[in-house]
C-alpha cells in the first residue's frame, strides 16, 4: 500500500526525518506560516538559544522569552509567531489563533505593560524557505514528515522533547523513530 504525502500548506509543521544531514535542520520542528506558488517559508521552532530577546535587541524592553534559531536566511532579523491575534496590528493568521509577524511598535507598547506572556509568543532569527518544487520534492523523498499544527504543539511544547512528542502523537512507524540515536553508529 502506497503511502500518500499530504500537500503541504500553511499551518503545517515540518518534522525532519532522524538521520538529517543538514545540521540546521537536524530534528527540527518547522512551522510553515506561508505557502504559495513562489514558495514556502517556516520558522524552526525547537532550536533555543541563549539569548533573550531584549538581550537580542537593544530596543526592545526587558522580557523573558529566549529568541529561537528560526533558520539560516535573514538570520541576523527577528520575526515572532505568536496568538496575540487583534492586540498586534498587521499580524498574519497561519491557522486559527496562531499569527505571525505585526506591528512592532505596538508589540513592545504590549510587553513593557506586561500585556503579553511569554508563553504568547515565540521569538525567531531567521527562517527557512523554500521554492514550492524543492519542498515538495523533499517531502516526497521523506526527509520531512508533515503535520498539523496547533497551539499545544508551537508554544507548549518543551524545545528538546517537540520533535519526539509530535512524532508520537503522529503514531505507527513515527513514534518509534522517537527512539532512534542521532548518530546510528553509536546504536
Amino acid at each position: 500500500m502506497k503511502f500518500r504525502k499530504p500537500r503541504i500548506k500553511a499551518g503545517h509543521l515540518l518534522l525532519s526525518e532522524p538521520f538529517n544531514p543538514e545540521p540546521t535542520f537536524r530534528r527540527s520542528v518547522v512551522l510553515i506560516s506561508q505557502h504559495d506558488r513562489r514558495g514556502s517559508i517556516g520558522f524552526i521552532l525547537n532550536k533555543p538559544t541563549h539569548l533573550r530577546i531584549h538581550e537580542a535587541l537593544e530596543d526592545f524592553p526587558e522580557f523573558d522569552a529566549l529568541v529561537y534559531w528560526g533558520g539560516s536566511i535573514n538570520y541576523e532579523s527577528v520575526f515572532y509567531v505568536h496568538r496575540l491575534g487583534d492586540k498586534l496590528p498587521g499580524s498574519v493568521e497561519i491557522i486559527k489563533g496562531i499569527y505571525w509577524g505585526g506591528d512592532y511598535k505596538t508589540l513592545k507598547l504590549l510587553v513593557d505593560n506586561g500585556e503579553v506572556n511569554p508563553e504568547d509568543i515565540r521569538f525567531v532569527a531567521g527562517y527557512s524557505a523554500w521554492n514550492p518544487e524543492k519542498l515538495e520534492l523533499e517531502i516526497n523523498q521523506e526527509n520531512w514528515w508533515v503535520t498539523e499544527a496547533d497551539k499545544q504543539k508551537i508554544f507548549n511544547e518543551k524545545p528538546d522533547e517537540a520533535w519526539g512528542n509530535i512524532l508520537k502523537e503522529m503514531g505507527h512507524v513515527y513514534g518509534v523513530m522517537n527512539n532512534f540515536p542521532e548518530d546510528p553508529c553509536i546504536n
